[in-house]
């Protein structure tokens, strides 16, 4: 009798770790098929971002909080790091505007490199670095970028006293070595529930006269780094690419 009731938990036991093996396997297919669609969702994120960043005034709030309303999804759950949906609506909330004298009149994004992990039942770790190059009138505008709000800084640092923006325009390069997404599966498809960036570079390059001996940066990081290329682009989209936005 013992010998049986032993074959009869090791039969549930084989069973069990038989049907544990079947899901994990199910499941990890499952995010195979899911990565086209994590790919293109972040591709839209940064296209969406980059032209929320374009305008002025009460418009520019309105952009960022719809680009926010679309590709985020609230978020409670403290495990992960990053900026999340409320966050960032009460950044956009607090941030004004009007005082910024100057805006982003055009700009073009380059995506680098993209990775895509599975974290969860039904989440997704991805990575990426991009550039973004920001054409901008005048001033020290306020942008949204994944960790948040933040503002261009193309004055003279060396005394904060007299600090003033710049009264030309000028292009900014924003460079993030690591940006990293927590995405999980919604009733609308794959949405953002964490964001967040590390190894965040600028470079200014400025456009009046005396651009020579202003300038705090390499004009020509600007003109390497951010070539829209649509051919290389659609051929290699898991690692380079190329877009503007006017």
């Amino acid at each position: 009798m013992k010998l049986r009731n032993i074959n009869r938990g090791l039969v549930l036991g084989g069973v069990l770790a038989l049907g544990v093996v079947c899901y994990t396997v199910y499941e990890n297919n499952q995010f195979k098929t899911s990565k086209p669609e994590i790919e293109q969702t972040v591709k839209d994120y940064i296209a969406d971002m980059t032209s929320a960043n374009i305008g002025s005034g009460d418009t520019l709030k309105s952009q960022w909080t719809d680009f926010v309303n679309e590709h985020y999804t609230d978020y409670t759950n403290n495990t992960e790091d990053g900026s999340t949906k409320s966050d960032l609506l009460e950044q956009i909330n607090h941030t004004d505007v009007t005082a910024q004298n100057g805006d982003i009149t055009s700009a073009e994004y380059d995506i680098k490199d993209i990775s895509i992990n599975k974290s969860g039942a039904d989440g997704a770790k991805v990575t990426m670095a991009y550039n973004v190059c920001y054409d901008i009138s005048k001033g020290d505008p306020n942008f949204i970028s994944s960790s948040g709000i933040s503002t261009m800084s193309s004055g003279d640092y060396s005394n904060s006293d007299n600090y003033e923006p710049s009264k030309s325009s000028y292009k900014a390069v924003l460079s993030y070595d690591n940006t990293e997404f927590y995405l999980i599966r919604t009733s609308d498809g794959w949405k953002i529930a964490t964001s967040n960036d590390w190894g965040y570079g600028e470079d200014y390059s400025f456009d009046d006269d005396n651009s020579d001996s202003d300038s705090v940066a390499d004009e020509s990081m600007a003109e390497s780094e951010i070539v829209p290329d649509s051919t290389d682009s659609a051929e290699n989209s898991d690692s380079e690419g190329a877009d503007s936005v006017e």
